[in-house]
């Protein structure tokens, strides 16, 4: 295995790509989309059905790119139609940006994806009552069959994509809370240091005005930081590449750090200008506390800035508009009938090929059955016509000539027992009239 596939199976496992990985592997699904349009083309099949020699136009890279994010950016509202919990949203998007990390949105339609990836993170997250006919009737496509078949099938599809790795944590309301709650305690401790060595009070105006953070300005932004933090985790998700770039806890971290450092800027009344580094700062340093080595934090470190450039960026707070993505879409969806073809020919050739394995195997099945005489064959044809001719005979010679003739009765008798055991079937010692043979279930195959 090359240093590239063993690269690709961590990615795989893990999800997280450092940017040129991503890029490469972006380019290798796209790449291999291409050509299978090429030969698709080149071999007449797309032609042969529809009817149309216009060629078909691939859409690049970067235009792939823009699709997905444009896409992406409909799904919370999506599952807010549904009243989908945020722990289901949530993994719909990691689901989604995932899959297309690795599959081409020219080979599937990021439209019905969509659908795909709410539906599965319902069934993972075991949100029962959320089912598809709901999602569709949410989403005004009720009344649309073609587009529930669809979403249907690009299940597995999607499963494959993602490695069937499918496990989403930790969830951003949940985990920003604990890591509120650890933030509180730490800010307790350090304050308590502070008072019992005469440093003043804790929770003084001095500390806030300087920009410190206390227990009692983290109370007050509680709720308004939490919400914060939350959305600006959403907004990075679905904008930009952190979720596939960063571990998610990584960019909770990062979010909440961000959101309090906006909070008390705010508190100071510098406005949406000011900028405070108290709160990232601070979580930084609980976050610190918990590694034992050097290279651990510097790491770490590192990370939570590459985050924060990230949140700061232009790309994370920039909104795809549907008509910048007009003339994409329409080339795209030219792409996606393709390679509908493509699969339904697939499918019908599979399916053709397990017809003729059944039937192949059938035959062999019949014909092993009617060469190879089973026990009770064996059993019934003693019974019915006795021994064959001289085997009595040749018995009684081999054992010097002391077998008598009830032994033969004995012999077939245990045959017919041991037949009767084996094979559950009526006594039929009274004859053959009214004679049933049960077969046993493992045999009762189809043929």
């Amino acid at each position: 295995m090359t240093s590239d596939e063993v690269s690709g199976e961590l990615h795989q496992q893990q999800w997280l790509f450092s940017a040129e990985a991503l890029a490469r592997a972006r380019e290798s699904a796209h790449s291999a989309a291409v050509q299978a349009l090429k030969s698709a083309v080149a071999e007449g099949l797309i032609e042969r059905r529809a009817g149309s020699r216009e060629p078909i136009k691939p859409i690049d890279l970067e235009q792939g790119c823009s699709l997905v994010l444009f896409y992406a950016q409909q799904i919370p509202e999506l599952c807010g139609l549904c009243s989908a919990p945020s722990e289901v949203r949530w993994a719909a998007i990691v689901f989604f940006r995932r899959f297309f990390a690795v599959r081409s949105p020219m080979e599937f339609d990021p439209v019905p994806m969509m659908f795909a990836s709410v539906h599965l993170a319902c069934k993972i997250e075991e949100v029962h009552e959320i089912t598809l006919d709901k999602l569709l009737d949410a989403a005004g496509f009720g009344a649309d069959p073609g587009l529930r078949d669809k979403v249907a099938s690009l299940e597995l599809p999607l499963l494959e994509g993602l490695g069937f790795a499918l496990l989403v944590e930790p969830k951003p309301d949940s985990a920003l809370r604990v890591l509120e709650e650890d933030l509180r305690q730490l800010l307790r401790q350090q304050q308590g240091l502070c008072a019992s060595s005469g440093g003043g009070p804790p929770e003084s105006p001095a500390r806030r005005s300087s920009g410190q953070m206390d227990v009692g300005l983290l109370e007050e932004l509680q709720e308004e930081a939490l919400q914060s933090a939350e959305d600006i985790v959403l907004h990075m998700s679905v904008r930009t590449d952190a979720v596939l770039r960063w571990p998610i806890s990584a960019l909770l971290a990062g979010a909440l750090g961000a959101a309090l450092d906006d909070a008390v800027a705010q508190r100071r009344g510098g406005g949406s200008g000011s900028t405070t580094t108290a709160g990232s700062e601070t979580l930084a340093a609980l976050l610190d506390a918990s590694l034992e080595a050097e290279p651990q934090r510097c790491a770490l470190r590192k990370m939570l800035d590459e985050v924060g450039s990230c949140i700061r960026s232009p790309a994370c707070s920039a909104v795809i508009a549907q008509s910048a993505m007009k003339e994409t879409a329409k080339v795209a969806r030219k792409c996606h009938r393709a390679f509908d073809r493509l699969r339904e020919e697939a499918t019908e050739r599979h399916e053709a090929h397990r017809k003729e394995r059944k039937r192949r195997w059938s035959q062999m099945k019949g014909i092993t059955r009617r060469q190879v005489p089973t026990p009770v064959h064996q059993a019934l044809a003693l019974k019915a016509f006795g021994p064959e001719p001289g085997a009595a005979s040749d018995s009684a010679g081999c054992a010097g000539g002391s077998l008598a003739s009830g032994d033969s009765g004995a012999a077939a008798a245990a045959a017919e027992q041991q037949a009767a055991e084996a094979f559950g079937f009526v006594d039929f010692t009274t004859g053959t009239e009214g004679f049933v043979l049960h077969r046993r279930k493992e045999d009762m195959e189809d043929d």
